[in-house]
């Protein structure tokens, strides 16, 4: 019989007494275990994570925590969040070349989501070269 207006909604139902539901997609029955269920943590943007055991990185040395980053993730996206960045002209237009000289380099195809973060993560080490560029376009002049 269908579910629909003339069910009770505030009824239990017997899967939720024993701690499993059904899953929807599926239809096989999942565990509501707080232990195997991803966790999930809000970000100051008010976005939600998902994280898992799986994903942190243990002393013993999983498979996935001993490849490197490009090949422990499963898209060039994952993990990510999106962020709008205003580039000039100028700026935006020589990504491509510097991709296409890194590409040169490894000998190998390179994403330019990878090339973005990785110039954000250069300039987070090496906050002496952002200021040098920083003071080119006027901070600091009096």
């Amino acid at each position: 019989m269908k579910q629909g207006s003339t069910d009770d909604p505030f009824a239990e139902d017997a899967a939720s007494e024993t701690g499993t539901d059904t899953d929807t997609e599926s239809g096989k029955p999942s565990t509501n275990d707080p232990e195997t269920q991803p966790s999930q943590d809000t970000t100051a943007g008010g976005t939600t994570e998902e994280s898992s055991a799986a994903d942190t990185d243990d002393d013993n040395g999983s498979a996935a925590s001993r490849l490197p980053y490009i090949y422990a993730r499963d898209s060039v996206k994952d993990g990510r969040q999106q962020r709008p960045i205003f580039l000039r002209d100028e700026i935006e237009d020589g990504i491509p070349e510097l991709v296409g000289e890194l590409e040169d380099r490894f000998g190998e195809n390179v994403y330019r989501t990878d090339v973005m973060e990785a110039a954000v993560e250069v300039a987070q080490e090496h906050p002496d070269l952002l200021e040098a560029k920083l003071e080119e376009w006027g901070y600091g002049w009096d």
